[in-house]
């Protein structure tokens, strides 16, 4: 059963938060922003990441429907990748991811294109079960993040800034990970300060 997990403040989650992942993790990010945009999210958290892990990340930017879809068949433009960044917006009126040029529905993602990977969302109004359960059954994504609410472009970025970098850097675990931004960026002090509401489904 897929299920969606929310930080709790009462009952904080301590799930992998001091356990290390044992395989290198490494990062794709797909940018899916339209260059009308003021900002591109991939490209910022590109740069900053391979700062400290250049080789465990890569971007590569997709504007059409034709051509995400395509690379997302081909299995080896994957393979070496355990963690997928999708940069985009989101419609969750037609239930779909957006890119700058078509929307992509849950079912019509690749089947098994994530197998064993965890993917997450920088895309408004995404984790939404009528989403997120079509996914993983099509994609086989091991787990998904995604914000619930509509999310500003500076507090998406520092979210997943920091959440990377304690994958990436320092080798915690994604619910680890996960508690600890929400902890710090959420629930801390500053409670409500980033919004967006995201959630790890697995």
């Amino acid at each position: 059963m897929i299920s969606a997990h929310v930080h709790d403040l009462d009952q904080r989650s301590t799930r992998g938060m001091f356990m290390f992942v044992l395989r290198r993790p490494r990062l794709f990010i797909m940018e899916c922003i339209p260059r009308s945009d003021e900002y591109a999210e991939g490209d910022v958290l590109y740069k900053f990441l391979k700062m400290t892990d250049p080789k465990d990340i890569a971007v590569k930017e997709f504007t059409t429907k034709t051509k995400f879809l395509a690379h997302l068949r081909r299995k080896r433009s994957l393979e070496r990748f355990n963690f997928i960044h999708l940069s985009g917006h989101g419609d969750p009126k037609h239930c779909a991811f957006e890119l700058p040029f078509g929307w992509v529905g849950p079912e019509e993602f690749p089947d098994s294109c994530f197998e064993g990977k965890r993917v997450a969302f920088s895309a408004c109004g995404l984790s939404r079960r009528d989403f997120i359960e079509p996914f993983i059954d099509a994609t086989g994504a091991k787990a998904v993040i995604a914000p619930r609410k509509e999310v500003r472009y500076d507090d998406a970025t520092i979210w997943y800034l920091t959440y990377y970098y304690l994958m990436l850097h320092h080798r915690f675990t994604s619910v680890g990970a996960f508690d600890r931004v929400n902890d710090t960026l959420c629930y801390g002090p500053r409670r409500g300060r980033v919004k967006g509401g995201f959630e790890h489904w697995s």
